[in-house]
């Protein structure tokens, strides 16, 4: 007879959970699509001559500052001037980034500063494993809350770098120790996935980067390049990659909303590249066709949520109303007005003429019907009314019942007129000495 069969080991162990979605803070934004920049009203030689004309300018004034200081400035920045038709309707935080063709600071001249989660030395070690060299200090959220909590601390902070990189998880926290320091000096940190990959090459698009700060006034302006760092042929490769996004990232209809372009500097006045289409007169013609549909447009959508609101509030109205409605039709609100009502009627006095009389006791005579009637009798209270108001309860009426007293004692006429003289003589001796004293 041949042995059973082992039976198989049934695994108590539960199977592993399948594994986590990446937070979207993980994932690269998909980048939109910029039109290509012969699809623009730009004219490209418009800008070349621009570019030219400003570094002219700039190697001027450079010489006449050598001559004049010694220690003046070298470096002069290069910024595009955007006129908006609109400006935005509110402030936009977070900075938008542009890629350019050449970065717009140099890591090895401008320190870079990464602000990261604690533990601060984990991200340190994290940077050297990865080989990230171009990232001058590297300070953690716990550090910036105690070492650079006073203003003077912030303010050197401040003055350290360049450009400042935040870990994506730690903005709002960073941003709150931080305060508006970097938000007037444009210097706010820019946010950077930490936890990706390829971590370098993601530091690397952030610092070869240039952003676009969104404000509520009618002219932006964005850097993309300085006159020490950047030839006039890499200065116009950056114009020429720039201005093609700004068709997909400026707001409120992007290209559309462009009123004009400029360049300038530092200290130089603004040179026009670009200028929305004017009529014979020389006078902005006015939006297009297309922008008063959009408009209209905009305008029916923000009235169609308008009336969705209302009709919201009116159903929850109705909803209230129902809830509160009691057996008898009245809601609750009327309810509670009836009884306050009805309570400050109680509360009056109502002189009422009583007609039975009043027995006090079995062995006590009754007062008559005309006695009681002249005394008036007050209607009961309410209880709230009772702590405020003192009622004096009145002694029944009685009546007189002979008694058998005790004689009193009586006083001769002998004894009363030997009191007085004693009392008299009394009063003599006070004024003799009186007079004496005198």
């Amino acid at each position: 007879m041949s042995a059973p069969a082992p039976k198989a080991a049934v695994s108590t162990m539960k199977q592993a959970p399948p594994p986590l979605r990446l937070p979207a803070s993980l994932k690269p934004n998909p980048t939109p699509v910029a039109p290509a920049f012969e699809s623009l009203p730009v004219d490209k030689s418009q800008c070349e001559k621009a570019i030219k004309a400003l570094i002219a300018h700039v190697e001027t004034i450079q010489k006449r500052r050598d001559e004049e200081d010694l220690l003046g400035e070298s470096d002069e920045k290069v910024f595009l001037v955007v006129g908006l038709k609109r400006p935005a309707k509110r402030e936009v935080h977070m900075p938008i980034r542009l890629p350019l063709v050449h970065p717009v600071i140099d890591p090895r001249i401008s320190p870079v500063t990464l602000f990261v989660k604690d533990p601060q030395r984990t991200y340190k070690d994290l940077l050297e494993a990865s080989k990230i060299s171009f990232i001058a200090r590297v300070v953690g959220l716990d550090k910036l809350r105690t070492k650079h909590k006073t203003f003077e601390a912030k303010r050197l902070l401040l003055k350290e770098a360049d450009m400042f990189l935040v870990d994506d998880r730690v903005v709002v926290d960073v941003g709150k120790s931080l305060g508006k320091a970097w938000r007037d000096a444009k210097k706010q940190p820019v946010p950077v996935a930490i936890n990706r990959k390829d971590l370098k090459a993601e530091l690397e698009r952030a610092v070869s980067s240039t952003y676009l700060q969104i404000n509520t006034g009618s002219s932006l302006s964005i850097k993309f390049g300085t006159t020490s760092l950047h030839s006039t042929s890499q200065l116009h490769d950056n114009l020429l990659s720039l201005i093609p996004q700004l068709a997909v990232r400026l707001p409120n209809g992007g290209w559309s909303n462009v009123q004009s372009l400029h360049i300038k500097t530092s200290t130089s006045i603004a040179l026009p590249i670009y200028n929305t289409t004017l009529d014979d007169a020389g006078i902005f013609s006015g939006p297009t066709a297309e922008d008063l549909a959009g408009q209209q447009r905009a305008l029916e959508a923000k009235a169609a949520k308008q009336a969705e609101r209302d009709e919201k509030l009116r159903l929850k109205e109705v909803r209230r109303l129902e809830r509160s409605a009691t057996a008898s039709g009245k809601g609750r609100e009327e309810k509670k007005a009836g009884k306050r009502k009805a309570a400050d009627m109680d509360d009056v006095v109502v002189d009422l003429p009583l007609t039975a009389p009043i027995v006090a006791d079995d062995d006590a005579a009754t007062t008559t019907t005309e006695e009681v009637a002249e005394k008036p009798v007050k209607a009961k209270k309410s209880k709230k009314a009772a702590k405020d108001v003192v009622v004096v309860e009145e002694e029944p009426v009685v009546a007189e019942v002979e008694e058998t007293r005790p004689a009193k004692k009586t006083r001769s006429s002998s004894d009363a007129s030997s009191k007085k003289a004693a009392k008299g003589d009394g009063e003599a001796k006070v004024v003799k000495t009186k007079r004496s004293k005198a």
